[in-house]
């Protein structure tokens, strides 16, 4: 029998615990140790490792989960094995199976249909790809913590051949060792009994039709507590499937809805072709049941209305007067025309007064809001809804290129409408009809230079109407103008107007700011102002959400925040914005919601999500799409770079984002955005060092004595220094972006932001006056050689199209020794141990790895040669022989956030 001790190691994976077993594989939960996330590893029973038929079936599962990528079907990572023992690696799932879910009872009618409908969407998607699941029963149905559903164990899964049709006989697939018959052939029942259909139970050639079948018994075991066929043995059960009808599920439970016995009852027809034909044709069934017993749908009969004659030249009161003076009969038909009236008058009063208040913003309510999950590959980036909430355009990020998605929200189904290219998206966005999209893109030889695109929402050649712009659009109310940001390297960002045509192109402000950070402005809804944030410079140095008038281009800041702050959306009222933001303490962001003109914020979601940077709301305020980002990153030292000696330090919920050598031999870290902490070099005895300071860019280590770091100071970044142990703090200087301290620890260099450009200027670790290195516009990131006479900075250079670019020059001062190419995608940049190199992080094929461009020229090389995980920051120890890694995953999909309103 499989068994594994708690915190054994497997390939890399560290057992946790056992989560279950049963004839065709035992579950563990375990630790990934490369990405620090929990996982399932599920092996094969020892006594059926050796059989051949039972192997190709356990690679079979693997094969046909890891065919399908769909949120209601567990993820599987890998299949794998071990001194001779498969196993595979899936996604961890918290919460209970559909049969512990039901426990003998019916389920409320709500929860089935949510859980019914998220399972059909996943049949769907599996019979798309020609899978037949074979074994649908609540033991392989997941009910997760949140309430959704997962489908798991495909080990009795069926592959169809590329092309062909459900119901078509499927063309034979050969497994080494072992036939097609042992796993698939006809004339042999697989699946489990009381779930099988009439066609499985007969053994009969199977298709889709058959997982139709099992899911309309687990829907009636759903909705009744019992199962539709039963009996002690299986040829009674049998029997049931094949003759006799189930007893009507209202039977046994008076409170289902009637409809929904007519699904199940479908999805129960013996003969296939009077079955549901698809699970795609199951769903839409299962939503109209949804629909039609909601609390909010309902159903309006005609009915005919007498008609009145109202005299609208004469007041009220007058026409109350003249009835008096009839006769009784006609006194009565007059009152009744006058109260008619008075009546229709109050009835239309008080819908005027509700349309008001309906259409006053009262505030949201987030205690009922629901997140739904609408993309699962981990790689989505950007993301725009269409103004009807039918379609959401995101642009999906693997393997170095970006590609263009459009998903059809209720159908769930995605449609690529640009083919991957090494290319960078800065924005998209929907026509107020939704019927174009327009995308905002470089080409590939353009990074930092782009254009804006108009396509059909579906696809199409698209057309090129801006040139040189640098963020989203947004549209003005009546859809006849466009907002867009365009950048001057480093020093401002210019807000610019042009006709729906691209035409027109003016500027109308331009505010100082860092041009490297542009998410776009959002029109307001009267059509009077515009929303922008904007990374100030200079003396105003901090995130501001800028409101600009567009009659004057007068601008005033409605909020100021140290954090990021994405791009905002306008509510439909126009008094207030939902705006992602980041906090003191966390930079991920949340999304918060700020008052206008007022600038009230009040906080709107509070999870350990991140939020942003993009958002957009549906014309009706109702829906808004996000995008949930999530990092998963721990501290890893590799000796000598070697990436097949790398080991992780640490490990945990903690985020460590930056590290550098500290100190007396610890290590500096930056955990969860802001905290500074201090570590031993094995990972133990972790500390913040001073709580009160919110480290966000850069930090090192002046020798033993002194520490060196920016702290945001309200929006703005100051110069600190401290003793090595974080007392005696002192401000060295105002308004800086990035800094490090000399290897010999006697003097600092920092970039900071000016009207003009970055400047990189050194200051002795004692204080005193400021020296310039070297200007940099468009850049400011820097390094210090190891021997602490050459500074490498980058900047950006050329015109239009900029190209980034790394300079090398004296640390005194002086001119450019050395000039190299930026790649495209490069991040972060320090010096190779030996002072002969420069180095940066690139990521290619899904893995980050440290590449290097030797001062002596040439082309630049890999440095190390990992083949999964992100690097998002390195350092080499002190003496050079250690490499220091943050290194881990990022997760980034689409989501919708309603029901807030």
């Amino acid at each position: 029998m499989v068994r594994f001790m708690i915190d054994q190691i497997i390939s890399h994976y560290r057992i946790l615990e056992k989560l279950g077993g049963g004839g065709m594989g035992v579950v563990y939960k375990a630790e990934d140790l490369k990405l620090g996330r929990a996982v399932a590893l599920k092996f094969l029973p020892d006594e059926v490792a050796k059989d051949p038929q039972a192997l190709a079936r356990f690679q079979r599962e693997a094969k046909a989960a890891s065919a399908l990528n769909h949120p209601n079907i567990c993820t599987v990572h890998e299949i794998d094995e071990q001194n001779g023992q498969a196993f595979i690696v899936m996604e961890f799932l918290d919460g209970v199976t559909l049969k512990h879910r039901i426990a003998g009872r019916p389920l409320e009618t709500e929860e089935i249909l949510s859980l019914a409908i998220e399972i059909a969407d996943a049949l769907d998607a599996a019979h798309s790809e020609g899978i037949v699941h074979r074994d649908i029963k609540p033991a392989n149905l997941f009910v997760t913590k949140r309430g959704h559903a997962k489908i798991m164990d495909f080990g009795l899964a069926k592959v169809r051949p590329s092309g062909a049709r459900t119901g078509e006989a499927e063309a034979p697939e050969v497994t080494a060792g072992v036939s097609v018959e042992d796993l698939t052939s006809p004339g042999t029942a697989v699946g489990t009994v009381a779930y099988m259909s009439p066609e499985q139970a007969r053994g009969k050639e199977l298709d889709g039709r058959t997982d139709l079948f099992s899911f309309g018994t687990v829907l009636y075991e759903m909705a009744t507590g019992t199962l539709p066929f039963r009996g002690d043995t299986s040829a009674v059960i049998f029997q049931g499937i094949l003759d006799r009808a189930p007893t009507p599920p209202l039977r046994l439970n008076p409170n289902l809805p009637p409809k929904l016995e007519e699904v199940i009852n479908k999805a129960l027809e013996k003969d296939r072709e009077m079955r549901y034909q698809s699970a795609a044709e199951l769903r839409a069934d299962l939503k109209r049941v949804r629909r039609d017993t909601s609390s909010g749908h309902v159903r309006v009969e005609s009915e005919a209305v007498p008609a009145v004659s109202v005299d609208s030249s004469k007041p009220a009161s007058a026409q109350v007067a003249a009835a008096a003076a009839e006769s009784p009969q006609q006194k009565k038909s007059s009152l009744g025309v006058v109260i008619a009236t008075a009546v229709i008058v109050i009835l239309v009063v008080a819908a005027f007064i509700g349309y008001r208040l309906l259409n006053r913003h009262a505030g949201l309510n987030p205690r009922n809001m629901e997140i739904t999950k609408l993309t699962d590959s981990g790689k989505a980036s950007m993301v725009a809804i269409s103004p009807d909430g039918k379609y959401v355009v995101y642009v999906m990020r693997e393997a170095g290129q970006q590609s263009l998605w459009v998903r059809n929200v209720a159908t769930r189904s995605d449609v690529q409408v640009l083919a991957p290219d090494v290319v960078d998206f800065a924005g998209l966005s929907f026509s107020p009809d939704g019927n174009y999209i327009y995308f905002v893109r470089s080409d590939k030889s353009t990074q930092l230079y782009r254009y804006l695109y108009e396509m059909p929402v579906l696809g199409g050649n698209p057309r090129q109407l801006i040139r040189d712009i640098d963020s989203p659009i947004s549209f003005s109310p009546d859809g006849k103008q466009f907002v867009f940001m365009r950048g001057v390297p480093n020093t401002t960002v210019q807000l610019r107007i042009a006709q729906a045509d691209g035409s027109g192109d003016h500027l109308l402000v331009a505010l100082q700011a860092n041009a490297l950070f542009m998410y776009g402005g959002s029109w307001s809804p009267d059509g009077k102002s515009i929303a922008a944030p904007l990374l100030r410079i200079g003396k105003e140095q901090g995130w501001a959400l800028a409101i600009v008038q567009v009659a004057d281009a007068s601008t005033k800041v409605l909020y100021s925040s140290p954090a990021t702050i994405g791009r905002p959306v306008w509510l439909n009222e126009g008094d207030a914005l939902l705006v992602p933001m980041g906090v003191a303490q966390d930079d991920r962001l949340q999304l918060w919601e700020v008052s206008y003109p007022g600038s009230e914020k009040q906080r709107f979601t509070n999870d350990l999500s991140n939020y942003g940077p993009y958002l957009d709301l549906t014309h009706d305020g109702r829906t808004l799409a996000a995008l949930d980002q999530k990092r998963v990153s721990n501290i890893w030292i590799a000796p000598g770079g070697k990436a097949a000696l790398a080991k992780p330090i640490t490990s945990g919920d903690i985020v460590d984002e930056a590290v550098r050598p500290g100190p007396n031999g610890k290590l500096l870290v930056r955990t969860n955005g802001t905290d500074l902490i201090a570590m031993n070099a094995d990972g133990s005895q972790r500390a913040v060092i001073m709580p009160q300071i919110r480290n966000r860019v850069e930090m090192s280590s002046c020798g033993d004595r002194y520490l060196v770091f920016d702290s945001s100071d309200g929006a703005k970044l100051q110069l600190m220094r401290s003793d090595a142990d974080g007392s005696n703090l002192t401000k060295l200087a105002d308004d800086i972006g990035l800094s490090e301290c000399s290897l010999d620890g006697k003097w600092i260099a920092y970039s900071a932001d000016s009207a003009s450009g970055a400047t990189i200027f050194r200051i002795p670790v004692e204080g005193g006056p400021a020296t310039e290195i070297a200007r940099c516009p468009g850049g400011g990131v820097l390094a210090i050689s190891p021997d602490g006479k050459l500074v490498a900075y980058v900047l950006q250079e050329g015109t239009p199209v900029p190209q980034l670019k790394i300079e090398v020059v004296p640390a005194e001062g002086g001119r450019s020794l050395h000039t190299f190419l930026m790649p495209t995608g490069a991040d972060i940049l320090r010096w190779s141990p030996e002072g002969k190199a420069v180095q940066y992080l690139l990521t290619r094929k899904g893995a980050t790895n440290i590449w290097e461009q030797p001062l002596s020229g040439g082309e630049p090389r890999q440095v190390t040669n990992f083949t999964s995980g992100l690097i998002f920051n390195f350092s080499w120890s002190r003496d050079g022989k250690q490499l220091l890694l943050a290194k881990g995953n990022q997760t980034s999909d689409v989501v919708l956030i309603s029901n807030f309103r």
